[in-house]
């Protein structure tokens, strides 16, 4: 257990920084992040609070981003509407026999993150829980986990299967190319295949040895076009002026990498390929690469995200923030769906508009929807 005041050391630690307003060709001033105005019935939340998480193993004594934005959120609460809790820690990387108490009527934030858990032992602990006062926040699918709890799920397949549906409005054939961390490009192609009945030209994994111009040489095939240059020009014994000519049947690129990753693959995509093929990108999650306010080099690509990493006005609280993390997001939005779950009545017609996306709530379920936009000249445009 750790005390309350801990946390508040840790978000201190934070320096300023400018956050640029996105804009769009409609709406100059959007807002894709906002506190929802509700009057919060404060004698409904919760008077005792359980925060169940797994520390860094390289770094016990600091709390992990998703705890840090959990405790943004609260603080930014508590000053406001003088809404003071106890709230307990329980890390379950130091707890592996379950041994800590519990008092019964606590309300239990579990965060289970996969960038961070160590084995599925946290299982065990879990039916420590009791169902009706615990919300499971996760970045991962557990078949095993309990269907009583209450979960909020941010999960990068998720926003896959998103983009891929409006990639169906766009594309036939297509490219796809993922990276060492993602591994996903079949998972991908088979989607694309089996749900959407269309083509896959070709899979390609990025690789360290090989340059972004290689990479589009050998998938446009236009190594196959120099090799009849080359014999031509022995034929007729002269060098001619021959300009490469790249397949044609391709349609669209669907990349499955990094921002930065894609920032050197558009350039070298649009300097091969003179038709001006489509380009889809799900941000691989690691590392935390956002997008800047202007993307030079991903003009015209479509992509999905959460609302934070882009460069889009955030509420004040958060404006001292320097660096943005997708589990820093998943926390500070966890404490916002249970005050909307514990504190207002009218949930099935409330909408948040948070750090992860658009949440609403059918029942027992928390949706979520990020944003799919696509980038022009120094704007974003909204397409969900």
């Amino acid at each position: 257990m750790k005390n309350l005041l801990i946390g508040l050391a840790v978000l201190l630690l934070f320096s300023c920084s400018n956050n640029p307003k996105i804009t769009t060709e409609k709406n100059l001033e959007q807002l894709l992040i906002e506190k929802p105005k509700i009057n919060y019935k404060l004698n409904s939340l919760p008077k005792d609070i359980n925060v169940v998480y797994f520390s860094d193993s390289n770094d016990k004594k600091t709390f992990p981003d998703e705890v840090k934005g959990f405790l943004t959120n609260y603080y930014s609460f508590a000053k406001r509407y003088k809404y003071f809790p106890d709230i307990s820690f329980i890390d379950l990387r130091n707890e592996k026999s379950c041994s800590f108490s519990l008092d019964r009527s606590s309300y239990n934030f579990i965060f289970l993150l996969e960038e961070t858990i160590n084995d599925s032992s946290y299982n065990v602990c879990l039916n420590r829980f009791t169902t009706n006062k615990t919300l499971i926040v996760s970045d991962f699918r557990d078949e095993s986990i309990s269907s009583s709890f209450r979960k909020f799920l941010v999960n990068r397949n998720e926003d896959k299967l998103e983009l891929i549906k409006l990639m169906d409005s766009y594309s036939n054939k297509i490219l796809i190319i993922d990276n060492e961390v993602t591994k996903d490009k079949y998972a991908i192609g088979r989607i694309w295949e089996k749900q959407f009945y269309k083509e896959v030209a070709a899979y390609k994994t990025l690789s360290e040895k090989e340059s972004s111009q290689d990479i589009f040489y050998d998938l446009l095939l236009l190594e196959q076009s120099s090799k009849r240059k080359r014999k031509l020009s022995r034929i007729i014994s002269k060098d001619l002026d021959y300009q490469l000519r790249t397949r044609e049947d391709i349609d669209t690129l669907f990349l499955s990498v990094n921002t930065q990753e894609a920032r050197s693959l558009k350039p070298a995509l649009d300097y091969n390929y003179f038709q001006g093929m489509k380009v889809f990108l799900l941000n691989d999650w690691q590392g935390d690469i956002g997008f800047e306010r202007t993307e030079k080099d991903l003009i015209d690509v479509i992509s999905v995200d959460i609302p934070f990493m882009l460069p889009t006005p955030l509420p004040e609280s958060l404006k001292p923030l320097q660096n943005k993390t997708r589990n820093f997001a998943i926390g500070y939005d966890a404490f916002e769906i249970v005050l909307l779950t514990e504190g207002t009545r009218n949930l099935s017609k409330t909408a948040y508009k948070g750090l992860t996306g658009r949440i609403t709530f059918e029942g027992q379920l928390i949706i979520r929807k990020s944003t799919i936009f696509q980038i022009k000249d120094g704007i974003y445009e909204y397409l969900n």
